[in-house]
């Protein structure tokens, strides 16, 4: 979480993270990882570690995208 002017926040892994969970199609799950790493919000290794911490409900398909296109 981040902290602006009395707001929490959550940072850009988070929010790319919760956004693709909701998703249904991979492909567009594929473009909001790609698009937040593209523009340099977060890194690949960002966003394993908020996958690692938060609850692992709904990821599955973020997993699969993410190790697709950021092979470790």
């Amino acid at each position: 979480m981040v902290e602006r002017h009395g707001l929490r926040l959550a940072g850009a892994a988070r929010a790319a993270l919760d956004m693709a969970r909701r998703e249904l199609n991979p492909r567009a799950i594929a473009e909001i990882i790609d698009a937040v790493v593209s523009a340099r919000l977060c890194t690949p290794m960002e966003l394993r570690e908020e996958l690692r911490v938060s609850s692992r409900r709904g990821t599955a398909l973020v997993r699969q995208a993410l190790c697709h296109l950021y092979p470790t």
